[in-house]
């Protein structure tokens, strides 16, 4: 009896013993499991403080530039009206540059100026597209200086010779109809109807240099005189190249060197 009783209290122990240790052990798996949530935790408060330093920084830079915004949206009435006085004095400028200029494309060059005035007077017109429309007609003027243009036009000081010529006998050598021209009147048109197209001859411009004239026969010519600020008559010798001139700026020839008529004032 006394062997079973030992056998007994000794299972009991080794199963006592068994426990405890089975329950450290869980113990154990339990404290690991509890750091690595920690440790999981201090990352994810770590990660939040990153990202709200990062947040932080990018709202300080929207407040930098709301801040700035707000200062240039104060400064816009000045800017508006500053571009605004800029524009007009530019406005002022190119009317002295082409009265002063020699009178070539002078109603073409008017229009442009006007049409900017215009704008410039319409309240709804944006100041950007103002001082845009300005900057054109400066480069515009300033090209003027480097080419060679011809145009038609009526004749500078007997306009309309060639219209009324024609009015009266539209078959006749003085009216010098255009193939194109007498197409029209075959079919039907008159000649108030092309009247718009009937020209007395051509100017050429020689940049900022020279401005002649020539009948559409080329019979006679002129010369804008910058000193007298009147036409001339152009001398004989430079008809022909004037002629030569009015093809080449129309495209009609190949290029070439072509000599402006220029009139040199005496020295003093």
């Amino acid at each position: 009896m006394k062997i079973t009783t030992a056998r007994i209290a000794l299972c009991v122990g080794f199963m006592a013993s068994a426990q405890v240790a089975l329950t450290g052990a869980a113990f154990a798996q339990d404290a690991d499991v509890k750091a690595k949530e920690f440790v999981g935790v201090l990352d994810q408060i770590q990660n939040v403080k990153l990202s709200t330093a990062q947040r932080q920084v990018m709202i300080n830079s929207q407040k930098s530039e709301i801040q700035n915004l707000r200062d240039q949206i104060k400064v816009v009435p000045e800017t508006k009206k500053s571009i605004r006085e800029i524009v007009t004095r530019m406005t002022a400028e190119i009317e002295k540059i082409i009265e002063s200029d020699i009178p070539f494309l002078k109603a073409e060059r008017y229009d442009r100026l006007n049409a900017l005035r215009t704008q410039l007077a319409d309240p709804k017109t944006s100041d950007a597209d103002l001082f845009r429309r300005a900057l054109t007609i400066y480069d515009i003027e300033a090209n003027y200086g480097y080419v060679i243009s011809a145009y038609t036009g009526d004749h500078p000081l007997t306009p309309g010779r060639r219209l009324a010529a024609c009015q009266e006998d539209a078959d006749s050598a003085t009216c010098n109809l255009s193939k194109d021209q007498k197409k029209l009147l075959d079919s039907g048109k008159t000649v108030e109807n092309i009247k718009s197209t009937i020209a007395d001859g051509n100017f050429v411009h020689f940049g900022r240099m020279s401005l002649i004239y020539l009948d559409l026969d080329s019979a006679e010519g002129l010369r804008w005189s910058q000193e007298a600020k009147a036409w001339e008559p152009l001398p004989s010798r430079d008809i022909l190249n004037a002629r030569r001139a009015v093809r080449i700026a129309r495209g009609e020839s190949a290029p070439g060197v072509v000599t402006a008529p220029i009139k040199m004032q005496a020295a003093q």
